[in-house]
């Protein structure tokens, strides 16, 4: 029996930590993690040494590649290790961390599962002409069923924590097979559309999220599988994969998937894309479409069909042949060739398209939906839609008495705006009539109408910004908005987002803006926090000053999560437990995670807690 072992913090990680990389992974500003560093640390779970260093560096990984593609997700990491026989082993299951849940107890029976599993694995029936792979079949068996079972135990926790799971395949470290685990809250991922093919006979799916999620995985087995240095005793090498790397990579992934049915031979279409939407054609900037289809799909409607198609590969002549193209009637294109241009005539099964925005910008969509973005070569997920409730919420906080009708009419309007696909702006202001007025020099006062579809169209087909009061009724088109600068303009966006800003400022005039982007993307401005309960909050303050080192972590990452909502006389509790908390006696060689102290926003007011519900007319 292993007796439980004393290991060092990696030689490195004093300075790792110290330099300000984990301040520079988590790109949040209301949370700073900062690494101090205990000398020793007794491990009762053992695996090897530095394991606990090993999943804070790739929570840490994972946090980062998420504030790089823009997911709002907060990610969880954790090992489960099974060992490899019951001889000298203190535990036959570990976990890393050894508090918390899901913790030892719940994997009980994985030894069990994995010893009834192996024989009945499909993988058993599969035979190889390749001796080498032949041999390492039982092996590579017994690691797919670990990291199967381990899914499988934590399906039913996922289910009732509003988690989901990602495993890696279990790599041997030491004397046990380990398995890295990250769960992402459900509902964070639930909010952007997946791509379903099928591959080998079974049913899969995919987005950019979830391809970054498996890249990160990836790196974890192969990191596990090193025997020198032992893994986690090295942070931060020029060997591993930094976040902007990883993005990328699972960008290639992504346009590597089957897109057109019946044909999973894509060899990969992100290079070719790349490429053509840098070239310019006679000094102007692409703007076009790229639909995905096969040459005999018989719901395309060709304008004109080439003799002979041209290869994605000779990136010029393509790049001649996108400027005929319009979102309208698009280029027809397979995965390594181009057919001619036209359209799609059965919207009841849309096909995925490729949208050149601007230069060295496009995005990956279907119908409605976009899927990823592309930004001089850095990938993002697409901001998350507006709900008619989060929009409900937004008027009924921003227009003091607004009727349920208003608020219909109002989602009507943002509907057709996607419908339309234009970039455009309409303002809704309760003095809309004086702002009308006071205006007309800067654009057109018309006598009030009702937003309509006819109207939007002919609207939205010039410069300039519609105002509109909050039952839906216009007051003038084409205004170009004034209005001083504030903390919240940003050169990162458009000069339209940018006038909405500064025009409709945090909305305590009664101003609220609707912007859609020529990509069509679209921001309310302002676009509220979210109403919380008070009582939770406090809740929450509470906790924490009865936690310890060993339980605070949920709460402590709760109300940093809900930092803009904590009050002045919360913070110095806060605070003060931290103090406490951080300052604990602890074991040797323990890496306390120091957190920014709090202090009020001053932003923060009553109206972002949950007010008792009032009748609207």
């Amino acid at each position: 029996m292993r007796k439980q072992t004393i290991f060092p913090a990696p030689p490195n990680i004093a300075g790792y930590l110290a330099s300000g990389k984990p301040r520079c992974l988590f790109k949040r500003r209301r949370t700073i993690l900062e690494g101090v560093v205990r000398n020793l640390k007794t491990i009762n779970q053992f695996m090897w040494g530095y394991q606990e260093h090993f999943r804070i560096h790739y929570e840490i990984l994972t946090q980062s590649v998420f504030d790089t593609i823009g997911f709002e997700g907060k990610p969880k990491v954790f090992l489960v290790g099974l060992a490899m026989s019951d001889e000298d082993v203190q535990h036959e299951v570990c976990v890393e961390p050894e508090t918390g849940r899901p913790d030892q107890g719940f994997f009980s029976s994985l030894p069990e599962r994995v010893v009834e599993g192996i024989p009945k694995h499909p993988n058993q029936q599969m035979f190889y002409g390749d001796p080498v792979t032949t041999k390492e079949q039982p092996e590579n068996i017994r690691r797919q069923v670990i990291t199967e079972e381990v899914l499988a135990l934590l399906a039913s926790e996922d289910q009732r924590s509003g988690l989901r799971s990602f495993a890696s395949l279990a790599a041997p470290v030491a004397d046990h097979y380990v398995v890295t685990v990250i769960q992402i809250p459900q509902d964070s991922l639930a909010v952007h559309p997946v791509i379903r093919y099928r591959w080998m006979q079974e049913e899969a799916e995919t987005n950019l999220l979830m391809e970054c999620v498996r890249k990160i995985l990836r790196q974890a087995e192969y990191e596990t599988y090193r025997s020198w240095p032992d893994p986690g005793r090295t942070l931060g090498n020029d060997m591993q994969l930094e976040a902007e790397e990883i993005a990328v990579r699972a960008a290639k992934s992504l346009m590597r998937v089957p897109f057109i049915a019946g044909n999973a031979m894509n060899q990969g279409l992100f290079e070719p894309l790349e490429q053509v939407t840098k070239l310019m054609y006679e000094g102007q900037i692409c703007r076009g479409r790229i639909i995905l289809a096969a040459a005999d799909d018989p719901n395309l409607d060709h304008v004109l069909r080439l003799s002979n198609p041209v290869p994605l590969r000779q990136v010029r002549w393509l790049r001649k042949l996108l400027q005929m193209a319009t979102r309208e009637t698009a280029l027809i294109s397979g995965y390594d060739t181009v057919y001619g241009l036209g359209s799609t005539s059965d919207i009841s099964s849309e096909p995925y398209a490729i949208d050149v925005v601007d230069r060295h910008q496009w995005d990956l969509r279907r119908g409605r939906n976009v899927l990823m973005h592309m930004r001089a070569g850095r990938p993002a997920l697409p901001k998350e839609p507006i709900s008619n409730e989060r929009l409900a919420e937004n008027m009924t906080r921003i227009f003091e008495n607004i009727s349920e009708a208003s608020i219909a009419r109002a989602k009507n309007v943002m509907d057709i705006l996607f419908q339309l696909g234009r970039g455009s702006m309409i303002v809704f202001a309760d003095d809309a009539a004086e702002e009308a007025e006071r205006l007309k020099s800067q654009g057109t006062q018309i006598v009030p109408a009702a937003l309509n579809k006819e109207l939007l169209e002919r609207a939205t087909s010039i410069d300039g910004t519609i105002i509109a009061d909050p039952d839906c009724v216009c007051h003038a088109v084409g205004i170009i908005l004034d209005g001083s600068a504030n903390a919240e303009c940003t050169p990162e966006r458009g000069s339209r987002y940018n006038s909405a800003v500064r025009y409709v400022g945090d909305g305590s005039q009664g101003r609220m803006a609707m912007v859609l982007s020529e990509d069509g993307t679209l921001d309310i401005v302002p676009l509220l926090r979210k109403q919380v309960d008070r009582a939770e909050i406090e809740r929450a303050v509470v906790d924490l000053e009865a936690s310890d080192l060993e339980s605070c972590h949920k709460v402590r990452n709760f109300l940093t999560k809900h930092r803009f909502y904590v009050l002045e006389d919360q913070c110095e509790r806060i605070n003060k437990a931290l103090d406490r908390i951080e300052n604990e006696p602890t074991e040797v060689g323990r890496i306390v995670l120091i957190t920014e102290r709090f202090a009020q926003n001053p932003n923060m007011n009553d109206s972002y807690f949950k007010q008792p519900k009032k009748g609207r007319r």
